[in-house]
């Protein structure tokens, strides 16, 4: 369960400053919803991971 927190930490890092990179990058806004979205897909894979192998130990 631990190998998950590898990929939660950088998407929650990329989600929580994903308007800076924009701004940075000077992007119309587009990169801004490309890194949401792609953050929030790998919380929500490692979140189901997560709970699915806590389910595993109890049975």
């Amino acid at each position: 369960m631990s190998i998950y927190w590898w990929f939660l930490i950088p998407a929650i890092v990329l989600a929580v400053f994903s308007g800076s990179i924009d701004a940075a990058l000077k992007s119309n806004g587009e990169l801004k919803k490309v890194i949401l979205v792609f953050s929030v897909g790998v919380v929500l894979v490692c979140c189901i991971a997560i709970t699915a192998s806590l389910f595993a130990k109890l049975v």
